[in-house]
């Protein structure tokens, strides 16, 4: 069996729930979600290690903070993708989402550093810092950045790039939040623009992954 046959309907009458249409493909992709989301979970049990303070840490704020702020920017991410799969889909309502998402984090990140001490505030600028936490939200995420370009390039898409940058957002949102289960980062400097940073980093792999391995030409009939 190929890559492709994985893709592919089981047989001639459409049974093959795994089948990519622009219909079904948001539903195909939350899937990828969920199961990225498993397996991101497992890399951080068995690989990353899970934080210090992770029987206290759902007692503290910013926890939930930095879970839902990441969480939000995937499903806004999500219903891009479900409105580009549109022919007249509407995408200002997930973009102004996703810009009133990442403002008030920045907002909320100008005036936790206009009050923090330097000392600090210089410690969420170290590159080691800053490495990590692409590192590993990068890694979380490559699963479903791999299956979601796999399954997006059969689609005759018109705006593949946009496509995959969406797609891109969401595997990374998904893996940001997942990865709230390590990282023990509480301020909203080292989140707003390290994880934010990282999230969009996801989204430019995912919107040139699909343009490097999209097929030319209509995807091939259910």
């Amino acid at each position: 069996m190929t890559i492709d046959d994985a893709f592919a309907p089981l047989d001639d009458r459409g049974a093959g729930h795994a089948a990519w249409t622009q219909a079904t493909a948001p539903v195909r992709l939350a899937e990828i979600g969920v199961a990225g989301a498993f397996v991101a979970v497992l890399m951080v049990l068995m690989w990353l290690g899970p934080r210090p303070d992770l029987a206290t840490a759902p007692a503290q704020p910013f926890f939930w903070v930095k879970a839902i702020y990441t969480g939000a920017l995937a499903l806004a991410a999500h219903r891009a993708v479900t409105a580009l799969m549109r022919r007249r889909g509407n995408l200002a309502p997930p973009l102004a989402v996703a810009a009133a998402l990442v403002a008030t984090m920045l907002i909320a990140a100008s005036i936790e550093a206009s009050r923090v001490e330097p000392a600090l505030l210089a410690r969420l600028f170290r590159p080691v810092g800053i490495m990590d936490c692409f590192r590993n939200i990068l890694s979380l995420a490559t699963p479903m950045l791999i299956f979601s370009a796999l399954g997006l390039r059969r689609l005759d898409l018109e705006r593949p790039a946009a496509v995959g940058l969406a797609a891109g957002l969401f595997c990374g949102g998904v893996a940001a939040t997942i990865l709230g289960l390590h990282c023990p980062h509480a301020t909203f400097v080292f989140v707003g623009l390290w994880y934010t940073a990282a999230i969009g980093l996801c989204g430019l792999i995912g919107a040139a992954a699909l343009v490097l391995v999209r097929r030319g030409g209509p995807a091939r009939p259910e």
